[in-house]
């Protein structure tokens, strides 16, 4: 009995065992919420539903390498002089090209600004005319 004890084995190496297990596992969450704050903590959303005037639309192309197309708009329900204008980025190249200049679109835009950044990266959530029809699902073809 007391050799066992001495070479660690039995209950004693198993409950060391279990401990350290356990103990790796804690170590490992603290780690993963550490990086994960680390990265997400440093953000902050901002989310708005208005109807939207397209002031400008541009893009920016760097042959082989990427696309970025964006609009500027604003609110256009605010009259005042000073509103605030919104630079949307655009993904997807089929909605940048159904978007028309001095036209108004029902948008929910989100923004992200990052720890290191001055101004929001906004982008749409949803996008639809006025007062157009909506439709949603898929379309049968025959």
């Amino acid at each position: 009995m007391e050799e066992e004890l001495l070479l660690g084995g039995g209950f004693l190496f198993n409950y060391s065992r279990k401990k350290w297990v356990v103990l790796l596992i804690i170590l490992f969450l603290i780690a993963g919420f550490l990086f994960y704050l680390y990265f997400e903590a440093g953000k902050s959303y901002k989310s708005s539903s208005m109807i939207f005037e397209i002031d400008k639309k541009e893009h920016h192309i760097e042959p082989g390498k990427y696309m970025k197309m964006w609009v500027i708009g604003s609110n256009a329900n605010d009259n005042s002089p000073n509103k605030e204008r919104y630079k949307v980025m655009i993904e997807d190249s089929r909605i940048y090209n159904l978007l028309e200049e001095g036209n108004e679109y029902f948008v929910n835009i989100q923004g992200i600004k990052k720890r290191n950044q001055s101004e929001y990266i906004y982008t749409f959530g949803q996008l639809g005319l006025v007062d157009g029809t909506q439709l949603a699902g898929e379309g049968k073809i025959d």
